[in-house]
């Protein structure tokens, strides 16, 4: 059970942005030759060749790779359980594209058993065996590869980023934690063999261990789930207020000094003239709120008998399409942003859209045991869901958490699976009615007098949300987005009180 983590990383260079821009260059520390931790020795950087990182010019776009690597801590409970002096190995392989001419932040990730050429080593191999083999060096040459065997392109990378546990954790922990819809219960107890874990559905903040093992967790279903989760907290770290409180230099160079023991970058990442033109793209990008499109690698085929050969395969063809969508944003831009509530006239009825079936009688079950329990907080529960669903629980979690400020909310989640392995949907409901998950919606239509917030990754609906004068709801979709914008509509307009 390896590292699953990316999210910190982003949020250092993005969200800092719109305080420093105004700094003189100068003003810009030279981290490169500035020493750092307890011995007072320079941060260590990853050796890669001379070459192969692309240096792009300051404001321009820019794609980081990003590795979770389980350089782990002496004393952490996986070195006790692994041995702390194992060779290091790699689960997290994203890639991040900063782009101020698209207004857009694209993030891919590429599975850990995708089936690759590492180039000197052998084909058909497994991805992360790039990073046993060769680290972080090896990684990049493989990802490069990957993409220019594919489109007869040079595929640009200029900046590696390698994180490992306590970087994500201190990452998280110096955010005060991320605030994250979480659309089911995760359970492994102590002792069953797979990494513990114990975190139930819904709106939530999630601190240190609870961040890592929630981005880590595989068991019951797949790399793709996982990497959408990583994908999703890295999104919501970024909205995440603590974020705003960078306001200026000294708050962005502390956080960075904190971040830079911890994280390994390439040789001439940390120089001065990098990162200024690292926070004049990422001003640009945080001034005009740049939305977050997660970009999917479609068409993963697994193995003829995956219980002995776990390797995964994707077409060229595919591998060209994530190419494109990734630097060019082609079919996965998000609809342009607007703040005006337009009505709309004929909305369908929701026993007119296909894949819907009538769920009343259930959730007028759950309503009659949640209300006693909720006190200010009116129960609305959906009338409709996916044909074939079913909810995880026969009544709706009730829960209380605390905001920001530290005031104290009463909160429900009705969590809802398709019937596939790790499609799960879910109803949110909350007292608490400005979260940071609701900040720039990107469309408002008002549908019989409910104004709904609509919120987009590309064209595929992830949220939708409407306030009343008591509370907040919202619908999400599942992490690989399996319900169709349609459908995710007439439930939200189907969710009622009893």
């Amino acid at each position: 059970m390896l590292l699953q983590a990316l999210a910190g990383v982003l949020v250092i260079f993005v969200a800092t942005g719109a305080g420093v821009a105004g700094a003189g260059y100068f003003q810009i520390p030279d981290w490169e030759n500035d020493p750092v931790g307890p011995a007072g020795t320079p941060a260590p950087t990853i050796k890669i060749d001379e070459g192969e990182i692309e240096e792009a010019e300051p404001g321009q776009p820019r794609t980081l790779l990003v590795l979770g690597s389980d350089r782990r801590a002496k004393t952490s409970r996986d070195a006790k359980i692994l041995g702390a002096h194992e060779k290091p190995h790699s689960d997290t392989i994203v890639l991040i594209r900063l782009d101020s001419n698209r207004n857009r932040i694209a993030v891919l990730s590429l599975p850990r058993d995708l089936a690759v050429t590492i180039p000197g080593y052998a084909d058909n191999r497994k991805i992360n065996e790039a990073y046993n083999e060769g680290g972080a060096a090896l990684t990049l040459e493989t990802v490069k590869h990957l993409f220019a065997s594919a489109t007869g392109k040079e595929f640009f990378v200029h900046g590696v980023i390698d994180v490992n546990f306590d970087g994500f954790q201190r990452a998280v922990n110096r955010l005060k934690g991320v605030y994250v819809d979480v659309d089911r219960e995760y359970y492994n107890p102590e002792g069953s063999g797979f990494a513990a874990i114990d975190i139930k559905p819904g709106y939530q903040r999630l601190v240190g261990s609870d961040a890592l093992d929630y981005v880590r967790f595989r068991h019951t279903d797949s790399d793709l789930f996982r990497a959408a989760r990583q994908q999703d907290f890295l999104r919501q770290a970024a909205s995440m207020p603590a974020v705003d409180e960078l306001k200026s230099l000294d708050e962005a160079s502390e956080f960075a000094e904190e971040m830079r023991e911890y994280f390994r970058f390439n040789k001439g990442f940390l120089k001065r003239k990098n990162i200024a033109g690292m926070l004049k793209t990422a001003f640009y990008l945080a001034a005009n709120h740049a939305p977050v499109n997660q970009i999917q690698l479609k068409g993963v085929t697994e193995a003829e008998n995956p219980k002995e050969d776990t390797r995964l395969y994707v077409s060229q063809e595919h591998i060209v399409e994530a190419y494109e969508a990734f630097l060019t944003g082609k079919r996965t831009q998000n609809p342009t942003r607007s703040k005006k509530a337009k009505k709309v006239k004929k909305p369908a009825k929701a026993s007119r859209t296909r894949g819907l079936e009538n769920a009343r009688r259930l959730g007028e079950d759950m309503a009659v045991q949640a209300v006693p329990r909720l006190r200010k907080l009116p129960f609305y529960f959906p009338e409709y869901r996916a044909t074939g669903s079913r909810y995880t629980n026969d009544s709706p979690r009730i829960y209380s958490l605390r905001d920001v400020d530290g005031d104290l909310h009463r909160a429900y989640r009705i969590s809802i699976s398709t019937g596939a392995p790790g499609e799960f949907y879910g109803v949110q409901g909350l007292t608490w009615r400005d979260p940071p998950i609701l900040d720039n919606p990107d469309l408002i239509r008002e549908h019989d007098g409910r104004k709904l917030m609509l919120y987009y990754d590309g064209s595929k609906l992830r949220r939708v949300a409407w306030r009343t004068p008591r509370a907040v709801y919202w619908v999400s979709n599942t992490l690989n987005y399996k319900l169709s914008n349609a459908k995710m509509l007439a439930i939200a307009r189907s969710l009622r009180r009893l």
